[in-house]
């Protein structure tokens, strides 16, 4: 295994961090130390090739950097596959609590608000990413009428899976996943295990391959930008009359 990196300073930060949102899911990381200027971008992959080639399709419109600013180290087997648990940390969102399953026993949740815990593995989802917490909060803020007239939520690219099991902790009784990534449904039912949650189904599929049935009340997809608008049409076929979609919201109402 191979780890890819590069110091960079907080000049182009933004510009990288735009990247890294918009190509996500991908096995980049940005590192930031608040007593140093410099920050890191950090990725594992199985060969050189492969992280030269992932650099370049994501950053290929900055000019200032190339693939050949990579630094290259060997890493073992163990600690790649462990290294996300660095930069999963507890947080949480008006009474819920997202806790890495390592640190059940020693995060302290008040009483009375809700948990779910997780092990995202290799998944894309820990709730770090500022997409999975912008709907997070949203899923969170829908006052409690809104949510008490639906009872069907989809999750399109569920990843880690937790927004479909938030789903299932606000009360949502038919839950829905689906990804095209076979480690990402394993990892969703392997989180809906850790929290006791049975209403839920995930499969790996195509966004194409959906099949269609009566329709979900409530629809999140937290894909790239592009997915997105090529699958608009796709995704909102899926959507009751009046649903409602984070992603496309109020189009539907």
């Amino acid at each position: 295994m191979i780890k890819a990196s590069f110091k960079f300073s907080s000049v182009i930060a933004l510009q990288l961090e735009y990247h890294l949102f918009e190509f996500a899911p991908h096995n980049w990381v940005l590192l930031s130390d608040p007593n140093e200027n410099d920050k890191e971008l950090v990725g594992y992959f199985s060969s050189k090739k492969e992280a030269k080639t992932s650099f370049k399709d994501i950053f290929r419109d900055i000019n200032e950097i190339n693939s050949d600013i990579l630094i290259f180290d060997k890493v073992d087997e163990e600690d790649w596959q462990n290294s996300y648990k660095k930069h999963f940390h507890p947080w949480n969102i008006n009474g819920f609590h997202w806790v890495p399953i390592w640190e059940k026993n020693t995060y302290k949740i008040p009483s009375f608000q809700k948990k779910i815990f997780l092990d995202p593995g290799m998944a894309f989802g820990t709730g770090n990413h500022e997409t999975t917490k912008l709907c997070l909060k949203s899923m969170i803020e829908c006052d409690e009428k809104t949510i008490g007239n639906y009872d069907s939520f989809a999750d399109f690219g569920c990843g880690s899976g937790i927004l479909a099991l938030t789903a299932c902790m606000i009360g949502f009784n038919n839950v829905y996943g689906m990804d095209i990534d076979e480690d990402a449904i394993k990892v969703s039912y392997q989180n809906a295990k850790l929290n006791n949650i049975e209403n839920v189904k995930f499969e790996q599929r195509h966004l194409n391959e959906v099949k269609k049935n009566k329709g979900y009340d409530f629809i999140v997809a937290n894909i790239q930008a592009d997915i997105l608008i090529e699958n608009s049409s796709r995704i909102l076929e899926h959507l009751k009359k009046k649903g409602y979609s984070r992603t496309f919201r109020d189009l539907r109402k």
